[in-house]
């Protein structure tokens, strides 16, 4: 398996995101779960159009070229049309083994967006939390608990804060890839007003796919 940097490279057109995502701005994928350079986010957006490509760019390609058209595949794009953020996926190492010379002059990437809510400020780079009524809700996603053994080494505790449209995860800390993708179609609903009768209005909780491990993870609001 690879580790994977995955950097936009180019903006063409106006990013919505607030703050815009600009050049240069990345995280890394290694085995599966997810780091963000320090003051750093994900665009939830742009992450469900990468999502599909990082499992099968981690892991070798046996097929041939001209059988596998995953080898020709580097870039991936937002899927807004008016703001075409372009991202490309790196191999800067493979696992068990030493990092690539480049990899090694590289900034760190085991890093993380800091955000310890509760018990110290946010960096100045990430926007205040706080949320008037009739806004968009921030919400965080923890990990209530570990019905199982998880792989990815997931603990009661572990979270990540969605802000507005921005994915943060507190330093030197990571979440895993799958448990990601489970709770993900739920979080833009949550983030706003659910009518009365709404089975989403009552239920925050989410258990990963993997039925090894049952993570059950907790939706609330901050």
């Amino acid at each position: 398996m690879y580790e994977l940097k995955i950097v936009a490279t180019k903006v063409m057109g106006t990013c919505t995101a607030e703050p815009p995502v600009k050049r240069g701005d990345r995280f890394s994928v290694r085995d599966g779960n997810i780091s963000i350079p320090e003051g750093g986010f994900i665009c939830l957006w742009a992450l469900q159009s990468i999502l599909p490509l990082i499992t099968p760019k981690e892991r070798e390609i046996c097929e041939a070229e001209d059988e596998d058209w995953m080898w020709r595949v580097h870039h991936a794009q937002c899927p807004d049309p008016e703001g075409r953020v372009i991202f490309k996926l790196e191999r800067v190492g493979k696992l068990g083994q030493e990092p690539v010379a480049a990899h090694q002059s590289d900034t760190p990437l085991t890093g993380a967006g800091e955000l310890v809510l509760g018990e110290s400020e946010a960096p100045a780079n990430i926007p205040s939390l706080l949320v008037k009524q009739g806004q968009i809700k921030s919400l965080r996603v923890v990990v209530e608990e570990v019905r199982g053994k998880c792989t990815s080494g997931m603990s009661p505790g572990d979270y990540l804060v969605l802000h507005s449209g921005r994915i943060y995860i507190p330093a030197g800390r990571h979440f895993c890839l799958y448990a990601l993708q489970a709770v993900l179609p739920f979080l833009p609903a949550k983030q706003r007003l659910l009518q009365e009768g709404d089975w989403l209005k009552e239920d925050s909780h989410v258990i990963c796919p993997d039925p090894a491990g049952n993570v059950i993870m907790r939706i609330e609001t901050l």
